[in-house]
C-alpha cells in the first residue's frame, strides 16, 4: 500500500506541475495592490487626511508575467510628488491614471491594465492655521439605584484645536465623540474616548477624557416663595399660598449647599391677565445644574394683582 501511495503522489506532483505550467501560459486578470509613496510637504504646509500606502490596480496578461509582478511589486512603488498637485486651502486631486506611463515603462509590452481603485487620490491641503472648537460628548448612560450626577460631565479638554483647508474650517462648529456608553454607574470615573474623525481634518487630539462624578443622592425639601414676572414698577403679585414647597434629589456632598436663594418660582403676569382664572400654574424659572427629579407642590396658586 505504502508503495501505491507512493507512485500516486509522484504522479500528483507531475500533474500539479503541469498544471502549474499551463497556467502560467494562459491569459487572466488579477488585482494587485502596488504601495504608494509621497514627497514631504514644505513645514508651513498640513496634510490633513490620511493618504492610502497603496492602490489597488487590476492587470491582464500571461500569469508568468503577474506573478513576476506580484513577486516584485516593491519595484513597481508609485512616487507621487504632493507639490504638482497642491493648491492653497484647498483640496487636490491625483488621479491615479496618470502614472499610467511609469507602470508601462516597467512591464511588459504584452500587460493591459484595466483600472485602478481608487481613480483619484484626495489630498487635503491647508495652510499652518488653525480653528478651536468645542468637543460634544455623545453619550449613553445608566446609574445604578440611589446614585446621582453631582454635576455635568466634564470633558478634559473642552476644547481643541483643528487644521483643515479654509472652505473646511469655516463650516466646522465642533467635534463629536464616538458614543460613550455606561450601564450601572455606581461610583465616579474616568473615561478615555475616541473623537469621531473627519475627511481632510486634523485634531490636536486624537481622544479625550471624560469625569463622571457620581455619588448617592438624598431627598430634600425647601419651601420657595412665588414671585411675579413682568410685572411693572407700580403692580405686585399677591398669591395664595405665598410659598411653595419644592422637592427634590440631590448629591450627599451638596446637600448642605443648596438654598432658596438657588430656586426661583413665579407667575407670569401676561398669562395672569389672559386667563379668566385666579388660579396659575407656577413656573420654574431657576434651579441648580446639580438637582435633579423637581417636584413643586402645589402646582397652582390663587393669585391678585395688588397695586403699590
Amino acid at each position: 500500500m505504502s508503495k501505491e501511495v507512493l507512485i500516486f503522489l509522484i504522479f500528483l506532483l507531475i500533474s500539479c506541475f503541469f498544471w502549474v505550467l499551463q497556467s502560467l501560459q494562459e491569459i487572466s486578470e488579477i488585482e494587485m495592490s502596488f504601495p504608494v509613496s509621497y514627497t514631504e510637504m514644505p513645514a508651513n504646509i498640513y496634510i490633513t487626511n490620511k493618504l492610502p500606502n497603496s492602490v489597488k490596480v487590476t492587470l491582464r496578461d500571461k500569469g508568468s508575467n503577474l506573478y513576476y509582478y506580484y513577486r516584485h511589486r516593491k519595484e513597481f512603488t508609485i512616487h507621487v510628488n504632493l507639490m504638482e498637485w497642491y493648491h492653497k486651502d484647498s483640496i487636490g486631486k491625483v488621479p491615479l491614471s496618470s502614472f499610467d506611463s511609469f507602470l508601462r515603462n516597467r512591464m511588459k509590452p504584452t500587460t493591459q491594465i484595466l483600472l485602478y481603485q481608487p481613480d483619484n487620490i484626495f489630498v487635503y491641503f491647508a495652510s499652518k492655521a488653525s480653528k478651536e472648537v468645542p468637543v460634544h460628548l455623545k453619550s449613553k448612560l445608566s446609574l445604578s439605584v440611589q446614585h446621582i450626577f453631582s454635576d455635568e460631565p466634564v470633558v478634559i479638554p473642552a476644547k481643541i484645536n483643528v487644521y483643515a483647508p479654509a472652505s473646511v474650517l469655516a463650516k466646522l462648529n465642533e467635534v463629536e465623540t464616538e458614543l460613550l456608553a455606561l450601564d450601572n454607574l455606581g461610583d465616579s470615573t474616568v473615561a478615555t474616548v475616541r473623537l469621531v474623525p473627519i475627511e481632510g481634518v486634523l485634531f490636536s487630539a486624537k481622544t479625550v477624557k471624560v469625569k463622571l462624578n457620581v455619588e448617592e443622592f438624598t431627598e430634600q425639601s425647601l419651601m420657595i416663595p412665588v414671585t411675579g414676572l413682568n410685572f411693572p414698577g407700580g403692580e405686585y403679585l399677591l398669591s395664595f399660598p405665598s410659598s411653595v414647597k419644592v422637592t427634590f434629589f440631590v448629591g450627599i456632598s451638596a446637600y448642605t449647599k443648596i438654598s432658596e436663594k438657588d430656586f426661583v418660582i413665579s407667575v407670569d403676569r401676561t398669562n395672569l391677565m389672559h386667563s379668566e382664572k385666579r388660579s396659575q400654574k407656577v413656573m420654574l424659572n431657576k434651579s441648580p445644574a446639580n438637582v435633579q427629579n423637581i417636584r413643586i407642590q402645589p402646582e397652582m396658586v390663587d393669585c391678585l394683582i395688588e397695586k403699590k
